[in-house]
């Protein structure tokens, strides 16, 4: 009897003794090799003895040189291995004909934990000066999904996802959710910006031409569905040009119609994951808005986000005609219509295409419109990410495994996994708020790959001095905190004060006497205390005299200035104000700084400053005056200052009965029933106002309140009660008082505390994310404004934890990595 001999490649062998003890890994994450060294290794994904994710490649990859002469396309599979079920690294060196180039590229994959698989793509290069490539990394589903779902939508029928947080996921029949995330652009090279603003002064903004990483997410089409063709994709260096490629002129829509003598609308031919152009020619005597605005079921809802925004005053000139032209992304948006609207904000009597009357002095107001014109781009998709000489980049992204129960634990799944997968340890709420910031942390521009973060998707593509700072200040990653501390040291004025705005692709010119100064200084004193920085003293001293100039010019501790000190910044003063309580503790913690950087500041002055501070607490009133016109007015920012104080140098300014009376006098509104702490409220009023009643508070109105034309027209008879700043609940703010009032003895601060993150996550159920405020008066969360979703800076909360003494420095995943 003869035997036959088989020779099995060495990697069927391993494969074979992961099947023998499957048992092993029932319902447990873990890596299995595929492939073997003739034709390449990849790496499939099973829980337990399921597999989940079998690829047929790593990823794909097109490289071209810098003016796009030579391009290369390939997919990428490991030549050699190593590692086990747990941790894997496939390598490869590939030479390049089209470059005479050799790149040399390692895929590595870390089980993180039961939930969570962390993969790194690392690209080298020795040959040439720089390359562009785009890298697509496509996971395939071993089975057929019950079902694809993004962070907004529960069933996503395909095709490009550009949505408030990037994650996507698939359905298994095992009722399983494999969910996959990216970490943050300012480390994978990739933003999300889709528009810029308009040159000069005209104000809103307009979708551009050089469209980077529109598709960074991907989902199989239900026609490639249909053939069986089911995969998610991450796309990372992808650019639309706009300005290539090729286009198709389409047609307007229905006629022009007149709405109620002031603009003229109809619907407009757009349609969900395209991208297009709106062009026409201008003329006449009043600004113009234009906006796009979804329509569905007939009824017009909320305005398109990815492209023209805001538009209000589009400069137009009396003489000549003005184009008006502006890309616009279309993401899904559940097939609804879109309406486009053009017209004037001043009263008017609109005539046959064109609008025209008088205003209220007499004056002939004429709008001309000529030559509207709409394109469908079918744009040249360009890599963009630059893979220098000799120096290692990496991509990576995250998969996430567990039992699919709804959408909304799938929203809070996408963000917690993601700080996990990082190493991030903390609360869940301290989880969705760190993977939030990651995702509003991308490149500045498809030139630029310096950091740079922004509030949220709805005020994209700026980064505000106020919200960077309180945002990057609350990780301990040393690259991030100093180069964008960098960023805003280079808009540092001839005087010396630094910039409130950077926005891509444009200029911004304000730079002003509120806190933006003074919060750069204290980032300065918190990199050379955390990283030992080294840090431009010419530099510093410019900010210190500008501060000492600006706030404190007559040398009595008395803040003097044109703005507000805090994010309640709705009203300007001039001449410069000494009435505000938060500018005089601003001018406390400013002199603190300064002194604690090494600079001559005695302690006697800013005693003088502390002194003042204290002094806008009325004993009689029992609070600190907001502002000492409106001595009924009460806000939660007032105590800023004394969070600063406690944070930065351990050491109280106000009083514990001061703190304790001015917190007890804001009422804790939203009870519900399953709240942590049913006793209590979920949210307090920001801003809001002491009344001698029984009820002891009330909104503000058109009678009393101190924001002058801003408050007549936003906060008179009940417009507006509980929203933005006439009573919104911004947790930031909110959650910091409560810390303050916690170091003060308060027995009230933790339970508000734990409902303050109840309410963030839970008080609207459709939206289990960061917001810029919470209604504190509200009939359906159907009235919360869109415009808030995502907002960074409550990442903040972290440092607030800390002073608390409820989160350390070394739960950060990058604080070991900054220790010397």
């Amino acid at each position: 009897m003869s035997i036959l001999k088989i020779k099995w490649p060495f990697s069927l062998i391993w494969i074979a003794s992961f099947l023998n003890c499957s048992s092993l890994h029932s319902q447990q994450l873990h890596l299995r090799l595929a492939g073997d060294s003739i034709q390449g290794f990849q790496v499939n994904i099973y829980n337990g003895d399921q597999a989940i994710v079998s690829n047929t490649e790593e990823f794909l990859i097109s490289i071209a040189n810098t003016d796009l002469s030579a391009t290369a396309n390939f997919s990428w599979k490991g030549q050699k291995w190593k590692g086990d079920e747990a941790h894997m690294t496939l390598t490869r060196d590939t030479y390049i004909p089209e470059f005479d180039a050799n790149l040399s590229v390692s895929v590595s994959y870390d089980v993180v934990d039961k939930h969570t698989i962390k993969k790194t793509v690392r690209l080298f290069q020795p040959s040439m000066p720089d390359m562009y490539y785009k890298l697509d990394e496509i996971s395939r589903p071993a089975q057929k999904p019950l079902k694809y779902v993004s962070f907004e939508y529960d069933n996503f029928p395909g095709g490009l996802i550009h949505e408030m947080y990037p994650s996507a996921g698939f359905v298994t029949p095992e009722n399983m959710i494999v969910g996959f995330l990216t970490d943050a652009g300012y480390k994978n090279q990739y933003t999300r910006t889709t528009r810029r603003r308009f040159s000069g002064r005209g104000g809103g903004f307009v979708g551009m031409r050089l469209l980077p990483d529109p598709a960074l997410y991907t989902v199989a089409t239900q026609a490639e569905r249909t053939l069986d063709k089911d995969y998610i994709k991450q796309t990372f260096g992808e650019m639309y040009n706009l300005d290539a490629g090729t286009t198709t002129t389409i047609k307007a829509g229905k006629p022009w119609q007149y709405i109620r003598n002031k603009q003229v609308e109809f619907i407009a031919p757009l349609h969900d994951q395209k991208v297009y152009t709106l062009s026409f020619l201008c003329k006449g005597s009043t600004p113009i808005f234009v906006k796009l605005f979804r329509i569905r079921n007939g009824k017009k809802t909320i305005e398109l986000e990815d492209g023209i925004k805001y538009i209000d005053n589009f400069p137009v000139n009396n003489t000549k005609w003005t184009l008006f032209k502006g890309s616009i992304l279309i993401p899904y948006i559940e097939h609804d219509s879109v309406s486009l609207s053009i017209g004037t904000q001043s009263e008017n009597n609109p005539s046959t295409k064109s609008i025209s009357g008088a205003n209220a002095s007499g004056q002939e107001l004429i709008l001309q419109i000529k030559d509207l014109h709409w394109e469908e781009h079918q744009p040249r998709k360009e890599p963009y990410n630059i893979l220098p000489l000799g120096k290692m980049t990496e991509k990576t992204t995250y998969i996430f495994v567990e039992p699919w129960t709804n959408h909304h634990d799938f929203m809070i799944s996408s963000q917690s996994r993601l700080a996990e997968g990082k190493g991030f340890k903390g609360s869940q709420i301290e989880k969705m708020l760190y993977a939030n910031f990651n995702m509003l942390t991308w490149i500045t521009t498809v030139h630029d790959f310096t950091p740079f973060n922004v509030p949220n998707m709805n005020y994209a593509p700026d980064m505000y001095n106020r919200d960077a700072f309180f945002s990057t200040v609350s990780s301990y990653d040393k690259e991030l905190n100093l180069a964008i501390w960098n960023q805003w040291g280079n808009t540092q004025t001839t005087q010396g004060g630094i910039g409130t705005i950077i926005t891509p692709y444009m200029g911004s010119i304000e730079a002003k006497d509120n806190e933006a100064t003074i919060e750069w200084l204290i980032w300065a004193l918190l990199n050379k205390r955390r990283f030992h920085a080294e840090i431009s003293q010419d530099r510093i001293k410019k900010a210190v005299d500008y501060i000492l100039n600006q706030f404190d010019s007559a040398g009595d501790g008395i803040c003097r200035s044109h703005f507000p000190m805090s994010q309640v910044d709705i009203i300007d003063y001039y001449p410069k104000t000494d009435r505000l309580a938060v500018n005089q503790g601003m001018l406390a913690i400013a002199l603190r700084t300064i002194k604690s950087l090494g600079y001559d500041i005695t302690e006697a002055h800013i005693q003088k400053a502390e002194d003042a501070y204290r002094a806008f607490y009325d004993p009689q009133r029992k609070h600190l005056l907001f502002d000492r016109k409106f001595p009924d007015i009460i806000s939660l920012t007032d105590l800023e200052p004394e969070f600063f104080s406690l944070w930065l140098f351990q050491r109280p300014i106000l009083t514990d009965s001061m703190v304790i009376n001015q917190l007890e006098h804001f009422p804790i509104l939203n009870k519900v029933s399953n709240s942590p702490h049913t006793e209590y409220g979920t949210t307090a009023p920001i801003c809001i106002r002491v009344t001698n009643d029984q009820k002891g508070w009330a909104y503000l109105s058109r009678e009393y309140q101190p924001f002058e034309k801003f408050g007549e027209d936003n906060y008179s008879d009940g417009k507006n009660d509980g929203y933005y700043y006439n009573g919104g609940s911004w947790m930031r703010a909110e959650y910091c008082a409560y810390v303050t009032g916690l170091k003060h003895g308060w027995t009230k601060a933790r339970p508000l505390m734990d409902n303050r993150v109840w309410a963030e996550i839970n008080l609207n159920p459709k939206w289990p994310f960061s917001k810029e405020f919470i209604p504190t008066k509200w009939t359906t969360t159907d009235s919360w404004w869109p415009s808030t979703k995502g907002l960074c800076w409550n990442v903040f909360i972290l440092m607030a934890d800390e002073v608390a003494g409820l989160r350390t420095p070394d739960m950060d995943p990058d604080f070991l990595n900054n220790q010397p």
